[in-house]
């Protein structure tokens, strides 16, 4: 999946250096006039006064051309289908991505944001989403299969694998995250969804692999849970648990 890139985050990313550098720059500052204003008559403090101060003035510059980067970020607006939350990107996106409000995956084909639907679950009756790029579309309440019919009117074979019928591997599984490549971002977003944690605890987990996300869930949707973390470029895998 191509990596989607937020104004927002951006606009975070030069905010930081701006009041890192900001703050450094003052600190700096601060100490050098002390050291000028004691260097005593020997005056020996007063180089490492100049350097301090040259290093103030250059962290403070750099703190204001990072406000100045700020202000030149420009933003396209996607509207997610879901929930009709405003998503805020530095360019039109040429892939599916999270929505930042909802965390659902928006589909999207040459650019544009393709329209879902809703499908009532046989099975516990819930309404559930799907687009026409949706291949295989599990309840997100109680985890059944459920087909969806093609434009021709018939049902892939694929899509009812295991729908209304008896599932062949009725054991319980474990879920476990293995390592995460270079999309955090979207991987926490994609984590924070599945587990219904915050970014702090989803950050602190990642910095504990390999660790387990989920436990005693049956294989199709141990399946599905791991493709989503594939596309983040995460290594996940699933087991079957002990009797």
């Amino acid at each position: 999946m191509p990596q989607v890139q937020r104004s927002s985050d951006l606009v975070e990313m030069h905010s930081e250096k701006a009041i890192s550098f900001g703050l450094g720059g003052i600190v700096c500052l601060v100490i050098s006039g002390l050291l000028f204003a004691y260097r005593g008559s020997t005056e020996l403090f007063v180089p490492l006064s100049i350097v301090l101060a040259i290093i103030a003035a250059s962290t403070i510059c750099y703190a204001i051309y990072c406000l100045a980067q700020v202000r030149k970020v420009t933003s396209v607006a996607v509207t997610c289908p879901y929930c009709k939350a405003t998503n805020k990107l530095l360019e039109t996106p040429s892939g599916d991505f999270t929505c930042i409000d909802c965390h659902r995956l928006i589909p999207v084909i040459d650019g544009q944001t393709l329209p879902v639907n809703q499908v009532r679950c046989g099975f516990c009756n819930e309404l559930n989403y799907y687009s026409e790029k949706t291949d295989v579309l599990l309840c997100e309440y109680c985890n059944h299969e459920i087909p969806i019919a093609h434009e021709d009117g018939f049902i892939s074979r694929k899509k009812i694998a295991s729908g209304f019928s008896i599932q062949d591997d009725d054991r319980m599984y474990e879920l476990v995250l293995l390592a995460h490549g270079h999309k955090t971002e979207e991987l926490v977003d994609c984590l924070q969804h599945m587990l219904a944690l915050n970014r702090n605890q989803v950050k602190q987990m990642l910095g504990e692999l390999p660790v387990t996300l989920l436990t005693g869930i049956p294989k199709r949707k141990a399946e599905m849970l791991k493709a989503q973390l594939v596309t983040h470029e995460a290594a996940a895998d699933y087991r079957p648990l002990a009797s």
